[in-house]
This record gives structure tokens, C-alpha cells and sequence, in this order.
């Protein structure tokens, strides 16, 4: 039954708790289940509570003896109020409560011989009178039924009026397998469940994970679902809905955002095959025009049906950055525009399939919120005009017709969108009034109402933008903002009673098949996929909120960006980046060009700081010191070391010479390296120590238990032990502690694997007593909380110019936005766009946004001034994405007062500095080659770069280079230091690129006057090059043409001499001065002077 040790937690619980009324006799009550049935419940009866508990754990601990079965579900109730009452003032009470809201026990004797918990009598339905019945109602047939198999005697209930009747409310406490102990809530909509806390994010989270992996539970092998159940007698629902199939998936793929599982993951694959392989129809509609339908029971399509199915689609669109289901999302919405009348403005709800002949101009409200809804997000994706129009129109209605006064979660939803992309009066006015008239019930209502949450939610989003607007000012006014947060924290908070908590779960048919389930209480506590489908998007919501800092209900929302109001040398500037090593990216490279830019030309020393842990960090940037590509002054700091104490930390070289000095183990130099092999004195490998092949520093140390590596040592450049990496039996990194140089943990991180990979899911941060100091969920949580804490030590003013924007980007501006609250005008943000800023180049107009850049561009107003490299892009950007303060600024480059006579090239040779990465197209570039080398034998082609962690790609190269022959006309170098170097003796530089924002290497090779050839991309190749000056385009993935303008070149020593001069002359466009000049326009409209 219950094994003595955790029974004997609950009697320790009991016995620190005192009653506000102490009964006698004494009448505990103990439930216990195996979550694979209800609970049996028994009954102890003494006269006081010690001779109670004592017959209570006699029991228990003899059941246990006898069968060591140790149930899943124990709970103990305490009698603490008897209230004794007749049958008819009881069935009163009853005609007065709402159905499944009858808070009190009942016992038909005062010896409560027959007597059944709360639990009981709503997990058996005993007060319950069916659906029509509003008010709670005695079930007579259920109520004898349980009776009798709990008593297992022959039973006929007395409920005649006068006959007495016991009410009780108990005080109880509940322990699971985990042996935790949760106290129990002894009155209200909470009884019986356990006591809480408000939620906080990682509450909300977990309800979030345990309701998603619900939903994952109930799709089939088909991808349909399990649609629901009625928990009471396990009887599932034997109907389905096509347009709950949409709207479940959509939910479980918000869910999936926060949690990351792979289970989920699998369920949400096999829903949308389902969904877009079976469910969805395509229909040709007049005109030839393509669309689809979701086709619903009864051949019925509904107008929320295709608006759930874009929703869904298009948060998976969203999330994986997939371009799969553009083109079906498009019928979808040519379905929807197709129901609505352009005349009336007016959706039709409902037609008949497939013939397309009405069969319902309106059934329910909410169809029109969500398909404007749908628009509004496939217009997010797409920004084709012609959905946003439809949406206009549409509200057009709306207005006119006062559909606020529906409180419509969908309208809230729309909204809020709308109002993104058209802010206007109208549009704010209608979803103010869509909840302002509403907030009483909000924070009333008895049931627990999901999509209530849901429409502040929406709301909450709309007003936080709403108060930055001084045109609207008198809008916000309008909002009694005090009752509205009040109202938001209550309903997410009270969404809590509606969780099937196992100690409420434990009294109905099946505990276990409810494990992470919401219910509709007064719907006989149905469990249906749309019921939790709405809880799950409120949590959703509600967590997202919390994470930005909103944590209490009088917290205003973040002040309007504001001019920082600095001079320039007294402003703190940060590059934000993720990493400085030995081989850098572009857009790194692209931070230190900058760095010389703001040290030379404005006299300000910015900040690099990285996110990455690099244990030789410091020893790359005294490299980049000593190669003049930083000052001797420069700063570049760590998070890591920041929450390590190791940013002002002497350097000591640790050689391990400490392991040849340790009697109990046997340490001998590798041959050939000056690694170090450690065994025992029996042989066993204990440990393989790489060290500096220069200096003998240790650089790591791989730890051996029967021939298997499970820990991973790095120590720091600087000589102390850093990071500690415990891996699991497959290789993979479980947790990592971070130490201080003393030798304290710092850093704990924790990895869980999700589709064969480890994926970060804490940070924890421990002060040097060892004590918790904060637990964040997410990389983006972690950065913030740094940014939070390093700026406000630093003090000051700051600029965050962000340059890994997948990392900083949303930490930077939460950051920038938590820090508003207590004092506007401190931080300004200014992301850099490095990168082409859409998934793909064939059509950027329709194309998925790049998801390095979906935050910024998708809320482009939402940073201080965003940076583009090129005037071209920024002009795509704003006709796509609206207006924002937007500068094109380009990179600049270090210039050369002269260079060697054009006669001391190497005409022939030809260079090319790019990472091997497929999208850099290297086998276009020998493809070419191949073509030159017949007319010119001598010509070569030299690539630089580094090749990406476990791509196969250079030995690709190389055997398309044996296979063409090319093998003594091609190099595959490694990265190099000096690319100058290369430009000062090459003939010409070439680029295969898909893509390119801008391009440091097409830049410094006109620099240092060695023309340049690229395919001609968006967009910096044709920004960068005068075709027939400075350089040569070809069309894109066009070898002939690549290879033809190479020979052009190479057939005239004139006009390759021509093209050389014309490149050195133009670099002055490209100077450190010429930068400088754009980022002082930029400073002045973020408040930053000269």
C-alpha cells in the first residue's frame, strides 16, 4: 500500500500542523491508488489524532508487509469542519452551486461509517445531473453505485428531507513517488489540491511541458487524436472535429517553442501530415484560382477550420524556418478571402463541401477573429499585400458591427497583429474595447475559462506597444491599467484549478491516462484536445510575459525608448558577438574592422563581448594584439568570465607537471607530441592530456574509466581550471560546471537531448559559497540576466551594437527594456543585419524571414536603430517589413597609402577566402577553373578558410578535384591571419557565393587592388564591384560565364592592369573615416553627440 517511509513523511507533515478546529473523535481518511485505478479510500476513526494515525499506519504498514505494493497516489485527509445539515437544506445548497463546484465531503452518519471525500464524489459524478442541469444536483444511482463497491455491501441511499446529513471539510497532504509532501488547499474551487505559489516561469513551463506531452500522447499513429474523454468512467468521445485537429497542433507547436521535445516534436510531424495529407482539400475556384478547404464532419468547411490550419502551419513555418508549407498556406488563405464578400465586408461561416454552396452565412463569432487572425500571420511570413488588405476590409465590419463586444480571444490575437503593421486609432480603439468592459468578469468568473488568459494575453501585447506611442497617448489613458494587470495575474493564476493535479486525478476511472491533462470542470471535467489546447496557449503566453520581466501585477509595462542623451565619450559601447578564436567568421572579422573604426576616428574603446566559452580566449586576442588587428587598449570580456571571477586574473603556466610528481599514477610523454598519457599502476588509461605543442600549457584533459572517456577537463589560457564536462555513455555532454580560479563552482549547466542532439535546459549561477543563486531555462534568459547585471555594475549610458544576433539580440533589448523601467534613456540597441535577411534569395518578397533576424525585422520598430550594409537591402527591408530607423552602413577597411607595381603579381593565380560551407559554392568556382586552365595551364587557384565541425565538404572538393584533374592547380589551405598578404600578390579574387549582405573579402581585395569576380547575388557583390572597373559580375551558378569573364581578364595584361588601378582608386569609399561619418549620423538619432 505505502511503504513505512513515506508514510511516515506524512505523519511528520500532520504532526507540524495545527487545526483551527481540533475534532473529536479524530476521523482521518486515507486514499491511495495505483494511478492505473481510482483510489480506494478507508476510513480511521479514534479519539484523538495519535490513536487515529496509529490505526492508520498499523494498516498501512500490514498491507505493505503483505503485498509490498507501494502505491504511486497516497493522501491522508483530517477532518476539520463537521457541519451537520438535512437532506433538504443539502439539496438547497445544491440548487444554489455551479455544477462540480460543491466544495465540501459528506457523511450520511455522524460515526462516518459511510462517508466520501470531495474527490470521491465529484470522480464518481455523485453530485452531478447532466449537462442541462446548471446547478449541482444529487445523482441517486451514481451515489449508490460508488457506495456501494466502496462498502461492498448492499446499499440504498436515505435522502428523504429530514433525514440528517454530515457536510465536512478537510485538511489533508498528499505524497507521490517523488516523496515530496504537498500540502492540500482545505476549502474553495482549490480544494484537495495542493497548496501553491503564484506561478512563475518555470512553474508555467512545467505545466506547459507535462500538458504538451498530453496532447503528444493522444495522437495516434494516423496523426489523428484521441479528441477526449470524460474522466469520471474513462469514456472517450467518439466523435472529431478537423478544426480542433488544427488548432490542438497549432498549440502543441507554441508549446514546442518553450520545451523542445522530441516526443512532442514526433506527435506535432504525424498531426500535420495527417492535417495537410487527409483533412485539407484542394478545390480550383473560378478563374483557375487555386485553393484549399479544411474539410470538417458533415463535408462541412468552416471558416476557422482553414484559419486554425494557416496558424499552425504557420507557426511551424515560423519555428523550423521549413518553406514546405508556403504554397498550401496560400490556397488556404485564397480559400479564406474566397468566403469573404468584398460588398458586405462579411465572412460566410460555413460551406458545403464539395460543391462550395453556402450552408451557413454565421454560426459563431469567433470564426471571424481567427480567419483575420490567419491573414495577419501569413501576411507576417509573405507581407503579400493583398492579405492584409482582406483583414482592412474585414474590419471594417468589425467596427461597424461592434464585434468587441464579444470579448473574442481571436479578435485580441488579430489585433494585436494588426496594429503592428497598421497602427491606427480605429484599430487600438476596437481592442481596447474588447476587453476594457470585460475585466470583472476576468477576475470573477467561477470557471476556469482558458481563453479569458488568452485574451489578455493579446491584449497585454497591444498595450505594452500602445504606451511608446505619445500619438495615442490618450488611448492608454483610457485603460484602468492597475485592474487589468491585476486581472492578468488572477486568471493566469486560477487556470491552476483546472490542472488534473494527481491528488485530485487519484479519485477518477483511469489517474494515470490524465497525467499533464486540463479539464472543463463544470463539463463533467472533460478532458478534450481544444479544452487543453487553450490552457496551453494561455500558459504559453503568460510565460513569455514573465521571462521579459513583467513579474508583479503593479509592474508598468517598459517606458517608451528614449534618447540617451550622451556625449559620445561619455557613452559605454558593447559589440556583441559570440566568439573571438584563432579562426574567425565574417562577422566577427566585421566587429574588429569596427573596433579600429571607433578607436581611430572617434576616440571611444568599445567592449567586445563574447558568449561563447573559449578557455584560450585571451590568448586569441593577444594574437590579434600583436598582429595589429586590435590596440594594445582594447577591451574584450566574456560572460563567462564575468560569472567566473576571472576577468582580471594573472597568467601561470600550467604544464601538469604536478601528474609526473603523483606516486599513484604513471605519466609518460606521447611520442611525437607533448601530450601526456596517464595510467595506473596496473595499466588502465585514467587520463590523455593535450597540451600546447609551444609551451607545454595544458589545454585539456580527457578523463578513462574502463577504456570509456566520461569527463572532459579545459583549463584557461591563463592556467587555472575552468570547465569540468561530465559526458553520458554516448559521448555527450550531460552537465558542465564552470569554476572559478579558485577553484569554486561559478557556472552549472545542464543538457537534455532532444532529436539526437544536447540541447542547453539550465544555467544555474552560484555565488562562492556554493549557494544558488539563480536558475534560468534558456540561453536567451541567461544572456539577459547578464547583460542586466553587467551594465548596471558598469553604470553609465550604453549602445549595445549587436552582431550575433541569434544569441543578443532579444537579450538586449529585454535588457534594454528592464533596465527602462526603473530609469528610461540608459541603453539604446542597434542591431547589424550580416546576412541576407531571408531564408532563401529566389523570391525575398515572399521568401521566410532569415530566423536570425525574425525577432528584429517582424517588430522592426522595436530596436533603436537597426544597421544594414547596403542601401539596396535596406530599401527591400522597408518595403517588406515597414519603417524603422534604418542606416545603411557598410564595413571599412584599413588603406593603403601604396601597393607593390601591378608587374610583381602573380597574374595567374587567383585567390578566394571563404569558410568551406556549402552555401559558399566552392565546387562552382573549380568548375570554372576547369575551363581556364585549357586556355592557361599556369593559372592556380588558392581557397582559404576553415572547414566547418563534421562537414564532409573538403573531401567532396578534393575528389571533384582528382576527378577534373585539377589537383596540382587547386589549394585547399587552412585559414590564414593575412589575407592581405594574398591580395597583394594575386592576380584576382573570386566569389561563388549564393548570397552576400555585403563581403569583406570582395572589399579588401579591391583595397589592396587585386580585382574581384563574383556571381552577382544580393547583395554586396554589385554594391561592392564597378562591373568592368574594379571588377566582374557573371549570373549566378553560371560556370561559363564565371569562367569566360576570368579569361577576359587573363587574355589582356591591359585590361587586367586597368581593373587593378581602378580598384586601388576606389578604396577611399571603403575608409575607416567614411564609416565613421554614418555611425555619427546613427549615434545623433539614438541621442548620442560628437
Amino acid at each position: 500500500m505505502i511503504n513505512p517511509v513515506r508514510l511516515e513523511k506524512l505523519g511528520s507533515w500532520f504532526a507540524g500542523v495545527s487545526l483551527v478546529r481540533d475534532h473529536e473523535p479524530c476521523v482521518l481518511m486515507l486514499s491511495t491508488s495505483n494511478g492505473l485505478e481510482r483510489a480506494s479510500v478507508e476510513t480511521f476513526v479514534g479519539q484523538s489524532f495519535a490513536a487515529s494515525w496509529n490505526a492508520l499506519s498499523s494498516h498501512a504498514c500490514t498491507s505493505f508487509r503483505k503485498t509490498l505494493l507501494d502505491f504511486e497516489h497516497v493522501r491522508v485527509d483530517r477532518v476539520s469542519e463537521i457541519q451537520t445539515t438535512s437532506w433538504a437544506e443539502l439539496k438547497a445548497l445544491l440548487s444554489t452551486t455551479k455544477r462540480n463546484y460543491f466544495g465540501y465531503g459528506i457523511a450520511l452518519d455522524p460515526q462516518f461509517k459511510h462517508s466520501f471525500l470531495w474527490g470521491e464524489l465529484n470522480g464518481n459524478a455523485m453530485l452531478y445531473g447532466g449537462s442541462e442541469e446548471e446547478f449541482a444536483k444529487l445523482h441517486v444511482i451514481n451515489f449508490e453505485k460508488y457506495a456501494r463497491k466502496k462498502y461492498g455491501q448492499p446499499f440504498v441511499l436515505n435522502h428523504d428531507d429530514d433525514q440528517p446529513v454530515y457536510l465536512f471539510l478537510t485538511q489533508g497532504a498528499y505524497i507521490g513517488k517523488d516523496e515530496t509532501v504537498h500540502g492540500l488547499e482545505p476549502h474553495g474551487v482549490a480544494v484537495g489540491r495542493r497548496t501553491l505559489p503564484d506561478l512563475d516561469a518555470d512553474s508555467c513551463r512545467q505545466l506547459v511541458f507535462n500538458a504538451s506531452e498530453f496532447l503528444a500522447r493522444q495522437v495516434k499513429d494516423s496523426g489523428q487524436f484521441v479528441y477526449g474523454l470524460f474522466p469520471c468512467f474513462n469514456k472517450e468521445i467518439p466523435t472529431y472535429n478537423t478544426l480542433r485537429h488544427a488548432s490542438s497542433t497549432y498549440a502543441m507547436i507554441e508549446a514546442w517553442e518553450v520545451t523542445q521535445s522530441a516526443f512532442l516534436k514526433s506527435a506535432i510531424e504525424r498531426s500535420l501530415l495527417c492535417l495537410t495529407q487527409e483533412l485539407i482539400k484542394r478545390v480550383e475556384l473560378s478563374g483557375g484560382i487555386q485553393a484549399a478547404f479544411l474539410v470538417d464532419t458533415g463535408n462541412e468547411i468552416k471558416l476557422g477550420g482553414n484559419a486554425v490550419c494557416i496558424l499552425a502551419l504557420a507557426k511551424y513555418t515560423e519555428l523550423t524556418g521549413t518553406t514546405e508549407y508556403i504554397e498550401l498556406m496560400e490556397q488556404l488563405a485564397q480559400g479564406l478571402v474566397a468566403m469573404l464578400n468584398p460588398s458586405t465586408r462579411r465572412f460566410v461561416h460555413v460551406l458545403n463541401y464539395p460543391d462550395l454552396s453556402i450552408k451557413e452565412q454565421f454560426r459563431i463569432i469567433y470564426y471571424d477573429g481567427e480567419a483575420a487572425f490567419a491573414l495577419m500571420r501569413l501576411y507576417k511570413i509573405t507581407r503579400r499585400a493583398r492579405w492584409l488588405q482582406a483583414v482592412e476590409l474585414a474590419f471594417e465590419y468589425f467596427i461597424e458591427a461592434r464585434h468587441w463586444k464579444a470579448n473574442d480571444h481571436w479578435m485580441s490575437y488579430c489585433v494585436n497583429e494588426l496594429t503592428q503593421y497598421r497602427p491606427k486609432r480605429e484599430y487600438f480603439e476596437f481592442g481596447i474595447r474588447n476587453f476594457a468592459n470585460h475585466l470583472d468578469f476576468v477576475l470573477t468568473r467561477i470557471t476556469t475559462f482558458p481563453t479569458l488568459l488568452e485574451l489578455m494575453m493579446a491584449a497585454e501585447q497591444m498595450l505594452s506597444r500602445l504606451q511608446t506611442m505619445p500619438e495615442f497617448a490618450d488611448l492608454y489613458a483610457q485603460v484602468d491599467t492597475e485592474k487589468f494587470y491585476r486581472a492578468l495575474h488572477w486568471r493566469a493564476n486560477y487556470l491552476t484549478t483546472g490542472y488534473f493535479w494527481p491528488e485530485w486525478a487519484m479519485y477518477f476511472a483511469k489517474p494515470d491516462t490524465l497525467n499533464g491533462s486540463f479539464f472543463i470542470r463544470h463539463h463533467a471535467y472533460r478532458v478534450r484536445i481544444d479544452d487543453v489546447e487553450h490552457y496551453v496557449s494561455g500558459l504559453v503566453a503568460y510565460r513569455k510575459f514573465l521571462v521579459q520581466g513583467a513579474l508583479s501585477q503593479n509592474l508598468e509595462p517598459a517606458k517608451p525608448n528614449k534618447a540617451l542623451n550622451a556625449k559620445v565619450q561619455e557613452t559605454n559601447f558593447w559589440f556583441l558577438n559570440q566568439n573571438f578564436g584563432f579562426q574567425r567568421s565574417g562577422v566577427e572579422n566585421a566587429a574588429l574592422l569596427r573596433y579600429r573604426v571607433f578607436e581611430q576616428e572617434m576616440h571611444v574603446r568599445p567592449v567586445l563581448l563574447t558568449c561563447r566559452y573559449n578557455p584560450r580566449l585571451h590568448e586569441s586576442i593577444e594574437k590579434l594584439v600583436a598582429n595589429k588587428a586590435l590596440p594594445e587598449s582594447s577591451v574584450c570580456r566574456s560572460v563567462h568570465d564575468y560569472f567566473q571571477d576571472a576577468e582580471l586574473v594573472s597568467t601561470q603556466l600550467n604544464t601538469g607537471q604536478s601528474l609526473f610528481e603523483n606516486p599513484m599514477l604513471r605519466s609518460q610523454l606521447v611520442a611525437g607530441r607533448r601530450d601526456i598519457r596517464v595510467t595506473s599502476p596496473q595499466g588502465q588509461l585514467l587520463m590523455y592530456v593535450v597540451r600546447n605543442p609551444v609551451n607545454d600549457m595544458l589545454i585539456h584533459i580527457n578523463h578513462f574509466s574502463g577504456g570509456v572517456k566520461f569527463r572532459k577537463d579545459y583549463y584557461d589560457c591563463r592556467g587555472f581550471l575552468s570547465c569540468m564536462q561530465y559526458l553520458d555513455s554516448d559521448g555527450a555532454v550531460n552537465h558542465e560546471h564552470y569554476l572559478r580560479p579558485d577553484g569554486t563552482l561559478a557556472i552549472a549547466k545542464l543538457y537534455k537531448r532532444i532529436d539526437k542532439k544536447q540541447l542547453l535546459s539550465d544555467v544555474r549561477l552560484h555565488n562562492s559559497t556554493g549557494a544558488l543563486v539563480a536558475c534560468l531555462h534558456s540561453e536567451s534568459e541567461w544572456l539577459t540576466y547578464a547583460l542586466v547585471s553587467m551594465l548596471k555594475k558598469q553604470g553609465g549610458k550604453h549602445v549595445l551594437i549587436v552582431d550575433k544576433n541569434r544569441y543578443w539580440y532579444l537579450p538586449a533589448v529585454t535588457a534594454r527594456d528592464h533596465l527602462h523601467r526603473e530609469s528610461p534613456g540608459q541603453v539604446a540597441v542597434v542591431p547589424v543585419i550580416h546576412a541576407i535577411h531571408t531564408h532563401t534569395v529566389a523570391d525575398m518578397a515572399t521568401s521566410p524571414t532569415n530566423s536570425n533576424f525574425r525577432d528584429i525585422l517582424h517588430d522592426i520598430k522595436r530596436p533603436d536603430a537597426v544597421i544594414t550594409l547596403t542601401d539596396q537591402q535596406m530599401n527591400d527591408i522597408s518595403a517588406r517589413y515597414g519603417a524603422g530607423q534604418m542606416f545603411p552602413i557598410g564595413h571599412s577597411c584599413e588603406l593603403k597609402d601604396s601597393i607593390p607595381d601591378f608587374k610583381t603579381r602573380d597574374r595567374f593565380r587567383i585567390v578566394s577566402m571563404a569558410r568551406y560551407s556549402p552555401e559558399k559554392n566552392h565546387n562552382l568556382a573549380i568548375a570554372a577553373l576547369a575551363k581556364v586552365v585549357k586556355r592557361y595551364p599556369e593559372a592556380r587557384l588558392d581557397f582559404y578558410g576553415f572547414a566547418v565541425a563534421g562537414s564532409s565538404l573538403l573531401s567532396d572538393l578534393k575528389t571533384q578535384l582528382e576527378s577534373l584533374g585539377l589537383q596540382n592547380h587547386v589549394g585547399l589551405n587552412d585559414w590564414t591571419d593575412d589575407p592581405a598578404a594574398h591580395y597583394m600578390r594575386a592576380g584576382l579574387s573570386l566569389l561563388t557565393s549564393q548570397a552576400e549582405a555585403y563581403s569583406l573579402a570582395i572589399m579588401e581585395s579591391i583595397c589592396h587592388a587585386c580585382p574581384a569576380i563574383a556571381f552577382d547575388v544580393p547583395y554586396g557583390p554589385s554594391h561592392l564591384i564597378v562591373h568592368g572597373e574594379t571588377g566582374l559580375l557573371a549570373p549566378f551558378g553560371d560556370t561559363d560565364a564565371l569562367a569566360d569573364q576570368i579569361l577576359s581578364v587573363f587574355d589582356s595584361y591591359e585590361f587586367h592592369e586597368g581593373l587593378s588601378k581602378k580598384a586601388f582608386a576606389s578604396a577611399n569609399r571603403f575608409s575607416h573615416a567614411e564609416a565613421a561619418h554614418n555611425w555619427r549620423q546613427l549615434f545623433s538619432v539614438v541621442g548620442v553627440s560628437s
